[in-house]
């Protein structure tokens, strides 16, 4: 094959990984995933309650939703339930129930449908103190050089300092994770939950 065949290829490849990535709202990263810094110990009970999204990388499944939150409650020893919720753009309450595991410290594998793997972490609290904030980050390879990723700053209240957010933040420089795709959610005139 000659160089100008490869290029073509390689341009296809990245047209069809965009595409697939755009079409689902989600937003594409060169390479493999990198490697982010882990909590060295995580309490599973002192994170669970609810949290409100404060910000998010865009994904189809929240498309439009303001008041988003997640509840998190604990079933047994290493198994949690998860609630969704928000409100859509046509002002319909939406909630979406799955269930995790408890991998590692920080390490969660959720499933929202009946038969998904439980066996892989696809969520990664990367730093919190779970009175205030939460990191959370998500990245699935999707080829060999290309990515997706999820990342949430999670809150207990609705409307937290600015303290909060900046502490939250720099967890995201410290893991050189790129703030530039976050994108605020809406939670203002929320139904009390």
């Amino acid at each position: 094959m000659n160089h100008r065949s490869n290029s073509n290829l390689w341009l296809l490849a990245l047209i069809v990984v965009s595409g697939v990535c755009l079409g689902n709202a989600q937003v594409p990263f060169p390479g493999k995933c990198p490697e982010v810094k882990l909590l060295e110990s995580f309490d599973a009970e002192a994170y669970m309650g609810i949290w409100y999204e404060y910000s998010a990388y865009p994904n189809t499944f929240e498309l439009g939703q303001e008041c988003v939150y997640a509840n998190y409650s604990i079933v047994d020893s290493s198994t949690v339930s998860v609630v969704n919720g928000g409100i859509s753009g046509f002002g319909q309450p939406t909630n979406a129930s799955a269930i995790a595991k408890v991998l590692g410290p920080g390490q969660l594998a959720v499933a929202f449908y009946e038969g998904q793997s439980l066996d892989k972490a696809n969520y990664l609290v990367l730093g919190t103190d779970y009175k205030s904030y939460a990191v959370v980050y998500s990245c699935t390879s999707v080829t060999s050089f290309a990515n997706i990723k999820f990342v949430w700053i999670l809150t207990r209240e609705r409307e937290p300092s600015s303290e909060t957010i900046d502490v939250a933040k720099q967890i995201l420089v410290d893991n050189k994770v790129s703030q530039e795709y976050l994108s605020s959610t809406v939670q203002q005139n929320c139904p009390q939950l």
